[in-house]
């Protein structure tokens, strides 16, 4: 249950509000143990003892919002994604061309019969589409010790060129930010001892206030940008955006509010130009090249500044009424049912004589005049 104090302030309201919108963000028990089972399989097909990817000893573990707990429902008929690296213990350098590490594990695959029917070839990993369900990104890699920790070369198919990378070290800097107000240590799936398991998923309301915010920006971008995907911002420059700015605020309005400050101030200050979004793990890593593209930034600079509008609008709102049908323009259908969870717990609380009438008429739990629990029963 939700600690009772989501009634004693407008804003405490507010947050119990985007902490049962984020409920309802959260992936299925069965949908999260399903895409663990999915790579599981996977990295044992990789790794079996005689297959030509094993013989590069691959080091494999996930990344991305499974790994940092900010995974969100799809809109729609969408599918989600679980990314994962699968990071061959031999140099780059040893490699006839970056290329090489997307032919050897595509041609694993392949000799899968079920996943030679899901194989799509991508520009940076290679993909098993499970129709309806989400996809399995791989990302081969190679070790690039000399950048730093846990570095990382990756092919890229567009450039034939290797591009730097670390999510593991990524991750790790997105939970220090995390461990500003609140630190979880996530328990652990045990599987095969050659893939790093995926972090047993979070009850929504133990997650990190910032991992709140990130899926809030996410399902924004996904509405906002539904008819134009690719000039969607992508998940981790949107991530880390939040990460850099966020000031440990325990408040998700508070943190959300200071978040957009922030970045609607980085816009101005690096006009004419653009913000450079880069991997806090490796500097080396431009996780925001799409924006070279100006039209791609613009349509970020546009979407950016919607979103500080209506959250102004949203946080000054005088009535919760007010405030969810605003809500539910940023982020959809989960609002309408964290109002109902909302509207329940309150009468739960009328009902067990919780609540309390201030002196400013503010309804509380602690302080006031009882307020007797409607025994009306009638139409």
């Amino acid at each position: 249950m939700m600690n009772q104090t989501f009634l004693e302030t407008r804003q405490s309201q507010l947050d119990d509000l985007l902490a049962r919108v984020c409920e309802e963000l959260q992936l299925t028990p069965t949908r999260y143990d399903e895409a663990v089972a999915r790579y599981e399989a996977v990295c044992r097909w990789l790794d079996v003892e005689g297959s030509a990817v094993a013989s590069y000893e691959p080091t494999i573990y996930p990344q991305g919002s499974m790994r940092i707990g900010t995974t969100v429902k799809p809109l729609g008929r969408e599918e989600y994604d679980l990314d994962f690296v699968c990071e061959f213990q031999v140099p780059a350098s040893q490699m006839g061309s970056p290329l090489d590490l997307l032919k050897h594990v595509a041609h694993r695959l392949r000799e899968h019969k079920v996943y030679r029917e899901l194989l799509e070839v991508k520009n940076r990993c290679v993909r098993l589409n499970y129709a309806n369900e989400f996809h399995l990104d791989i990302l081969p890699a190679c070790p690039d010790p000399k950048s730093g920790r846990d570095c990382i070369v990756v092919p890229d198919r567009q450039s034939q060129a290797w591009k730097p990378s670390n999510p593991r070290g990524y991750a790790d800097w997105f939970e220090d930010r995390c461990a500003i107000t609140l630190f979880v240590e996530f328990s652990k799936h045990a599987f095969a001892a050659d893939a790093e398991p995926i972090p047993a998923q979070e009850a929504s309301h133990e997650k990190a206030t910032l991992k709140h915010v990130v899926q809030l920006l996410k399902r924004w971008r996904d509405i906002y940008y539904q008819n134009r995907c690719d000039e969607a911002p992508i998940s981790m420059v949107l991530t880390t955006l939040a990460a850099q700015f966020y000031r440990g605020h325990a408040s998700a309005s508070e943190a959300m509010t200071t978040i957009l400050t922030e970045i609607e101030g980085a816009i101005n200050t690096a006009m004419p130009g653009r913000i450079y979004v880069l991997n806090p793990a490796n500097p080396s890593e431009d996780l925001s090249e799409r924006w070279d593209d100006p039209a791609s930034y613009a349509a970020f600079i546009e979407g950016i500044s919607q979103l500080c509008s209506v959250w102004k609008q949203l946080t000054s709102a005088s009535e919760m009424q007010k405030s969810a049908s605003i809500l539910e323009i940023l982020v959809g259908e989960p609002t309408k049912e964290a109002v109902k969870k909302q509207a329940r717990a309150f009468q739960a609380a009328r009902s067990a004589a919780l609540l309390k009438t201030a002196s400013a008429g503010v309804i509380s739990t602690t302080v006031g005049t009882s307020i007797r629990p409607n025994t009306f029963h009638g139409d």
